[in-house]
């Protein structure tokens, strides 16, 4: 037989075989009530199959084997959704829309989803003679011997030339009572489920096709081998920590054992776990984690990922260290199967214990491993896992099938912008019914998303708050300061230290140069992402063991970094952000801590207003005006009442119209009154207009900017990409974001901003960062 190939030198019958295989494991191993339909692992067979039926005709023949071919004729997607959708047309366990559903599927499996509504309003003559073209080129003959070992009806009925040309031409001619039935669909589903089921089955195809093409021909890869997680390997790394005695220790001892000893029912999908800062929330939510993975498994039978999500990457590589200690404290080897950390900036590297070594795996095999979340523990960005949920991406909905049965951890979950509370709760809860997902929520303050009574309290958090009495809040909130006026009125004790955070780096470096006049400079550092992270990392380490008394700040020191003052003074910010900060003073109880709350003016305007609503500003001003004095105790019931009013008051139309577009699966598109486009799905909003500039602040930034330049002259874009992702996380350390509007720019040099070592004193303050004359700059 002539051979039909699906990649250069490797058969189409072994790629589709192998897909097959891979789609159908995927699937099955969820042991969902969806899954287990026959009808639904038909169709994902079929998907399977016929995902690359295209590939058959001449055209596409010719090019992969480097022969000329014309560029539209030798696309493969769209004819193996044509032939796919009408294949399943002959099935009458399908229901109808699964039909088109699959169709999308297929079509789309190289690309990103578009509105599904508007792939079927593209029919034109020029397409089904196109279509019609690249059948008259496929050998039928050898396409039925392909094809025969999988469905083996063909030996008596084979595929035939005039079988496809009138199943397309069946196609172009039902087109507006396709699109008709499609418009009545959308105008009828209320539900969020096909969206899901849809993402699900894509993610199927989407996995199963990279992961043979790019892992299962490469290397002897088991995705069908799950590790185990010992329950008790918390445990095992707290004995070994031999913590002092004392009364924070006991509560976080106290708070660890109420969740240990909880008496799981997995009815319950949704769980919390609110505590004080402070209170080794990490390993006790993974504790819980642990056991509910076990119970899952016991009763369910299927073997549960856990996802932990974190809203900044500072606080990713914190977490990512505890548990490789916890690993290490285990005696277990830091496998990559059995943990890792998926980023913007992760390392693609992955390592798997064989035979007692260390074995890495090739850069190309790493890179799919990473980012099909093939592992026990996913550590990963917000970012990261609510653009999987919510996507019209094919590299983020790759994995979106690794949500089925996990157990999602989301810390700090206040960091999720109110304008999506309730399309996340909606989605959810949809995400817990379909795909069996359990959600924990850790964080000191908790928002009132969900409705407290499908939220289960791991542990009652005012017990915690009440027992606790580290700090006093002194809100200073119905005078407006400036700067000036604020230094010349500050009182500093001599034996405390002073931890000052506010909300925009214009007015960091202004409150930084005021205090330099009244304090020693020697004891004074600056953070803000106007120092590239190399440098800010440096100076929080210097901070954690006491280098500074003070410390000027924008707020990007308030959510999990583990640094403590006596006093802290933060600028007027939404509550959750003053109760943060406050988790940067006296953490470990060890004396009486301050935190004043300050309103700061640039004599225009508050610096509050630059960045935050008037809406969240405006109420944590009238609810903290009330007090002289706010106790640590009080903190609970007050930020409550916070998010209860603000829920009251903030807007639901950005959700509204989100969930509109889901509903109606509008992936792509321009947004209108009534829905948005999933694609429009923003977690981070980008503000003003940025641009990337790399400083060379020492020997080693030099060196990384030169390979850099070695990179960009690699001629090969794949050799190019894989070149740069071996220096990507470390020459990131050097990057900056500045906006496009400020006075001062550096040279552009390939595409990004870029200070040398000569020019550095030009653009840059070894204190203060980049140089700036632009106001109002956050963070």
């Amino acid at each position: 037989m002539n051979e039909l190939y699906s990649h250069p030198d490797y058969p189409l019958q072994q790629h589709i075989d192998g897909v097959r295989s891979l789609s159908s494991l995927f699937l099955n191993e969820k042991k969902l009530p969806l899954t287990e339909q026959k009808w639904f692992q038909t169709l994902n067979e079929y998907i399977a199959l016929f995902h690359d039926i295209g590939k058959a005709h001449r055209y596409f023949q010719d090019y992969i084997r480097q022969f000329e071919a014309p560029q539209k004729l030798r696309s493969h997607a769209l004819l193996s959704a044509f032939l796919l959708a009408q294949f399943i047309a002959q099935s009458e366990e399908i229901e109808p829309i699964w039909r088109w559903f699959a169709f999308l599927i297929v079509k789309r499996h190289h690309g990103n989803l578009d509105d599904w509504l508007e792939e079927f309003k593209q029919f034109s003559d020029e397409m089904e003679q196109q279509l019609l073209k690249q059948i008259e080129a496929i050998n039928f003959e050898t396409l039925n011997e392909v094809y025969q070992p999988f469905i083996p009806a063909l030996s008596e009925k084979p595929f035939t030339k005039s079988q496809f040309q009138q199943w397309v031409h069946d196609m172009f001619t039902q087109g507006r009572k396709i699109r008709r039935s499609i418009m009545k669909w959308n105008d009828e589903n209320e539900s969020l489920a096909p969206y899901i089921q849809l993402l699900f089955m894509f993610s199927l195809l989407l996995d199963a096709d990279k992961s043979e093409a790019g892992i299962m021909q490469k290397e002897t890869w088991s995705f069908s081998d799950r590790l185990d997680l010992p329950v008790q390997m918390i445990q095992v790394y707290k004995e070994k920590q031999q913590w002092e005695n004392n009364s924070m220790n006991e509560l976080r001892e106290q708070a660890f054992r109420e969740v240990v000893n909880y008496e799981i029912d997995l009815s319950n999908h949704f769980y919390s776990l609110q505590l004080p800062t402070g209170m080794g929330k990490t390993l006790t939510s993974f504790q819980f984690a642990l056991n509910l993975r076990k119970e899952i498994e016991k009763k369910k039978g299927v073997c549960s990922r856990i996802i932990y999500s974190l809203p900044f990457l500072s606080i990713i590589d914190q977490t990512s260290a505890v548990l490789t200690n916890i690993f290490q404290a285990n005696g277990l080897s830091v496998d990559h199967r059995l943990f890792l950390a998926h980023h913007h900036l992760a390392e693609m590297s992955y390592s798997v214990e064989r035979e007692e070594e260390q074995y890495n795996v090739e850069y190309d095999v790493a890179k799919l491993l990473i980012e099909g979340w093939n592992s026990e523990i996913v550590l990963t960005t917000f970012v990261q896992l609510f653009h999987t949920i919510f996507s019209n991406q094919n590299k983020a909905l790759r994995k979106f099938h690794r949500l089925a049965n996990s157990i999602i951890i989301i810390d700090e979950i206040q960091a999720i912008p109110h304008r999506y509370w309730l399309v996340v709760k909606e989605m959810f809860e949809v995400l817990a019914k379909e795909l069996n997902c359990y959600f924990l929520f850790s964080s000191a303050t908790t928002p009132a998303i969900f409705d407290q009574n499908k939220v289960i309290q791991l542990v009652n958090p005012n017990d915690y708050f009440q027992a606790l009495s580290r700090v006093e809040l002194f809100p200073h909130v119905e005078e407006n300061l400036t700067i000036e006026s604020f230094v010349d009125r500050l009182e500093l004790d001599t034996e405390k230290s002073y931890l000052f955070i506010v909300n925009t780096i214009d007015c960091a470096k202004k409150l930084y140069e005021q205090l330099a006049e009244v304090v020693n400079k020697e004891e004074m550092t600056f953070l803000s992402t106007h120092i590239p992270p190399k440098e800010r990392l440096r100076r929080i380490d210097e901070i954690k063991k006491g280098t500074y008394r003070f410390v000027v700040s924008t707020q990007l020191v308030e959510a999990g970094v583990d640094i403590d003052f006596d006093v802290v003074y933060r600028d007027l910010a939404p509550l959750d952000s003053i109760h943060q900060a406050a988790g940067r003073c006296n953490r470990h109880g060890q004396r009486r801590g301050e935190v004043h709350v300050i309103s700061l003016t640039d004599g225009k305007r508050r610096y509050a207003s630059y960045i935050y609503d008037l809406v969240r500003i405006d109420l944590t001003q009238s609810m903290l005006k009330n007090y002289e004095i706010v106790e640590e105790k009080e903190f609970f019931h007050l930020i409550e009442h916070y998010f209860q009013h603000l829920t009251s008051k903030m807007s639901n139309r950005e959700s509204k119209q989100l969930l509109k577009g889901i509903k109606t699966l509008y992936f792509d598109g321009e947004a209108t009154n009534e829905r948005i486009p999933v694609s429009q799905f923003r977690l981070i909003e980008s503000g003003e207009d940025k641009f990337d500039v790399f400083i060379e602040l020492n020997e080693e930034a030099a060196e990384l900017f030169r390979c850099f330049e070695d990179i960009i002259r690699i001629k090969n874009p794949l050799e190019r990409q894989k070149a740069f992702a071996s220096i990507k996380a470390s020459f990131y350390q050097y990057m900056i974001s500045i906006p496009r509007k400020v006075d001062h720019k550096p040279p552009i040099v390939h595409g990004i901003g870029y200070v040398n070592m000569d020019s550095l004193s030009d653009f840059y303050d070894e204190t203060l960062g980049y140089k700036t004359k632009s106001q109002g700059l956050i963070w």
